[in-house]
């Protein structure tokens, strides 16, 4: 069984070659979690989402949440992967969030979810990982802060669908 390192640890453990091997062991230890690829296909996919990872620098982030992978088979569309990011302390008190890459059902090569948005809109999507990894490291100061109110960090499109109506609307 594996151990929940933080992802300060498994950038260590990453950069120093623990999870290059192929063997279906190490992939677990690596992280992976589910799976619909052949197994010694989640090498190869481990190393397309690790810069996501390994481009975090916020130390909330880095020392506050371990990670874990899986392969997803959508009901149409090829398998895609994502990266999900847990606290450690175990009390998601909505921070957990998960990146995802290449999900055919999103507009954008990485997409962010958030526990804070209840999964139902993405709350940042981008073509690079560069893109993702800038955004990553802000979204650490804000889940140190504790749970935001959700209504404050609705995506565009969902705060127009949750504005308050309009004074005579409410006095109908």
């Amino acid at each position: 069984m594996r151990d929940n390192v933080s992802v300060r640890q498994w950038q260590d453990l990453y950069r120093m070659g623990a999870f290059a091997s192929q063997s279906r062991a190490v992939q677990i230890e690596a992280g992976w979690y589910d799976w619909f690829c052949r197994d010694e296909g989640l090498a190869g996919r481990l190393k397309k989402i690790a810069p996501v990872v390994m481009g975090i620098t916020d130390p909330f982030i880095l020392d506050n949440y371990y990670l874990w992978f899986k392969n997803n088979c959508p009901l149409s569309g090829p398998l895609y992967d994502d990266v999900r990011f847990e606290p450690l302390s175990g009390e998601r008190d909505g921070k957990y969030f998960v990146v995802t890459k290449d999900s055919p059902h999103e507009k954008s090569k990485w997409t962010l979810y958030t526990e804070r948005y209840g999964f139902q809109e993405p709350e940042f999507q981008c073509g690079n990982v560069r893109q993702m990894v800038e955004r990553l490291n802000q979204l650490g100061p804000e889940l140190a802060q504790g749970a935001p109110d959700p209504q404050n960090h609705l995506p565009h499109q969902l705060k127009a669908a949750h504005k308050a109506p309009k004074r005579k609307e409410a006095e109908r």
